[in-house]
């Protein structure tokens, strides 16, 4: 019998999620994109959704075991992370290939185009995932083999525990029992897995450049600058654009936004950072000019939500390292703070657990940039309030798709005490991290060490250079 309450709770959650998505869109959206491209919105919404609703499912996944609310949350995991494996690998990329595909001066189709590199993705994606399904498809658990003589049995009259026995015939050992896990745990399996390796860099860079450019953008606020201070700033501006215009009409004249080479990817991610900086220079210049250095709340507020990051951040290091690392853990820290918080009513503990887990998404998004101002691997797709391009949203949307995953892993474990007994801890904590050739990986914590390690090192890089170098003048012929 399904509890009335937990599947009303559920509801409201998919529908206020989906609301809170929703307005995320429309606050960040261009203005060029306002009433186009409907298609990748419905995209990027539902992608939102599905993220809100993975890393919920957590507190939902425990109030159903506590309450015994008879849903079956096993299959709403394996459905939400399938979802999530085929919007990752195949919508989103299909909407990205073909928003990107325009192009006036060619005659190549956007459809064709976008069909051709997701048909390819998809492919690899199956063939892999199936491929090592079929190979390494299998959990080995590790058990305690206990042995017993059949004379120690048959000489019990009646069911009383424990069972005496004595001799060299009685003891335990420790094993492993082997079992096939179905190909929806293997997707779960393989889309976390991915999603690690994302989080770790990103989140790991994160969780330390979130807070100091809070704090940053408090202590580097603009200030009052007069008619003339403004038009030689504005004059400055105009310099550095047109020689941004410059070497993007030579950028494309040469042919070279077809050629996708690594110098030219290069060259072209450190021209989008060069026009990032100076978007955002002349944003500080108009606010400096005409509203007179801003609005002193805001900068507050960003000075306080930075105090209250660094909390957060410290705090998760310290779980980390105070619980997950040790063996066993020192302290359960924050495991006593949530169940402590859902003793005194219930949704407090699945609110703080939710600001716990949202925070190193945002993390993420943090650390995609501030990598991507810095190492012009990537291409960077900041996220704008009013500005932000629905590619750059298609492609945060995909990072925050698969962190999110990672995240609910990443909870999973560093909470096993307020999850224990959870349908999130037998797929994840007994099945997919004991199959074969991943288990490395998660019983040893190595996504957890190098992301605590990249963190500290991050948090000293940033104190140390607080500051991107801004691409102003760097020649597009440069490697």
């Amino acid at each position: 019998m399904v509890n009335p309450l937990i599947l009303i709770g559920m509801l409201v959650m998919m529908v206020l999620t989906v609301v809170g998505a929703l307005y995320v869109l429309v606050y960040f959206q261009h203005e060029e994109d306002r009433n186009v491209a409907w298609a990748p919105k419905i995209v990027v919404l539902i992608g939102l959704s599905l993220a809100s609703w993975v890393v919920l499912a957590l507190p939902l996944d425990i109030a159903n075991t506590k309450a015994d609310g008879g849903l079956r949350i096993d299959v709403v995991w394996q459905i939400l992370y399938t979802t999530i494996a085929v919007w990752c690998s195949a919508v989103i990329p299909f909407a990205i290939f073909y928003y990107e595909a325009e192009d006036p001066d060619s005659n190549r189709s956007q459809l064709v185009s976008a069909l051709k590199w997701t048909f390819a993705t998809v492919v690899a994606a199956v063939f892999v995932t199936f491929l090592l399904w079929g190979l390494l498809g299998q959990a080995e658990i590790p058990v305690a083999k206990y042995t017993l003589p059949s004379s120690a049995l048959l000489s019990v009259d009646d069911l009383s525990y424990p069972l005496q026995c004595t001799g060299s015939q009685c003891g335990s050992s420790e094993a492993l029992l082997t079992i096939g896990v179905t190909p929806s745990v293997y997707i779960m399996a393989m889309i976390s897995f991915i999603g690690w390796f994302f989080f770790v860099v990103f989140g790991g860079i994160g969780i330390a450049a979130l807070p100091l450019d809070l704090i940053n953008a408090y202590a580097n606020k603009p200030e009052r600058i007069s008619l003339q201070e403004f038009a030689q700033q504005k004059m400055l501006l105009n310099e550095r654009a047109g020689k941004l215009l410059e070497i993007g009409r030579r950028f494309t004249a040469e042919g070279r936004h077809v050629r996708r080479t690594r110098a030219n990817r290069r060259t072209y991610n450190r021209f989008k950072q060069a026009v990032y900086f100076l978007e955002k220079d002349w944003e500080r210049c108009n606010v400096a000019y005409k509203q007179r250095g801003g609005n002193p709340l805001v900068y507050l507020a960003s000075l306080v939500f930075g105090c209250l990051s660094a909390v957060l951040s410290t705090v998760w290091l310290l779980h980390v390292m105070i619980y997950v690392f040790p063996n066993p853990p020192a302290h359960p820290f924050l495991n006593n703070y949530f169940i402590a918080l859902d003793r005194a009513f219930p949704l407090f503990g699945t609110m703080t657990y939710a600001i716990f887990a949202v925070y190193l998404l945002l993390c993420t998004i943090k650390g995609n940039i501030k990598f991507g101002l810095r190492v012009f691997i990537f291409q960077i797709h900041p996220m704008r309030v009013g500005a932000t391009m629905m590619n750059s949203l298609l492609f945060n949307t995909e990072l925050i798709l698969l962190c999110a995953v990672a995240v609910v892993h990443f909870c999973a474990e560093a909470f096993d005490l307020y999850t224990r007994l959870t349908d999130i801890n037998m797929l994840l904590g007994v099945q997919v991290e004991n199959l074969r050739v991943l288990s490395a990986f998660f019983r040893n914590n190595v996504f957890l060490y190098v992301f605590t390690i990249l963190s500290i090192l991050s948090c000293m890089w940033l104190l140390t250079f607080p500051k991107e170098k801004k691409q102003e003048n760097f020649d597009d012929d440069d490697d």
